[in-house]
């Protein structure tokens, strides 16, 4: 009997698209696993259903790329109305971890944690790449970006979504008054390259 590819956990098929959520940076993603080696660690802040986490995942294997990727959120929403009326909210971290799962990739780990605070897991110049998409307010942004800028190493990556929301911008052009801003799907989020 024939498989029907779109509705198997096969680990080269993409069923982000069936997850709620947010997800407009396909391409820093793409171009972070290209340059990705098996040594390299990906950290990413704010989770939710895991949209963002199951494209990831499943183009590392489409590109046979192996990083360590480290998933941080609290799994317990926010203010937000997007967060507040979603009737899973009460399932939203065993959503994530059976998202990851149907993926098929292995070489990850998941952190419950405040996005800042769970930084002191990580050492020094140990992160190549980190998208910071948690809180959104300013004081919650730059807390993230002051936090885990002394784990980036030398010639990382640091970005996050949501650059049009006004915490946001503010945050980011106070300390990376030079990030690049991407669109895609009508929005926008922000990059640094660190030389």
């Amino acid at each position: 009997m024939p498989v029907n590819r779109a509705h198997t956990a096969l680990p080269y098929v993409h069923f982000f698209d069936e997850i709620q959520g947010w997800f407009n940076f396909q391409r820093p993603y793409r171009e972070a696993l290209e340059a990705a080696t098996d040594d390299s660690v990906f950290v990413e802040l704010g989770c939710w259903k895991g949209k963002s986490a199951a494209f990831l995942m499943v183009e590392a294997l489409r590109m046979g790329k192996n990083p360590k990727l480290h998933f941080v959120d609290h799994w317990g929403g926010s203010p937000e109305l997007a967060h507040t009326s979603d009737p899973d909210l009460t399932r939203i971290y065993e959503m994530f971890l059976e998202n990851c799962i149907r993926t098929g990739y292995r070489n990850y780990e998941v952190h419950r944690s405040d996005s800042a605070k769970a930084a002191s897991l990580f050492p020094d110049n140990s992160v190549d790449f980190l998208w910071i998409d948690a809180g959104h307010d300013y004081d919650s942004v730059r807390a993230d970006i002051l936090a885990w800028q002394p784990k980036l190493k030398e010639r990382s990556t640091v970005g996050g979504d949501d650059y049009p929301m006004e915490g946001v911008t503010k945050a980011v052009d106070e300390i990376y008054p030079r990030a690049e801003i991407g669109s895609e799907g009508g929005w926008k989020w922000w990059r640094v390259k660190k030389l």
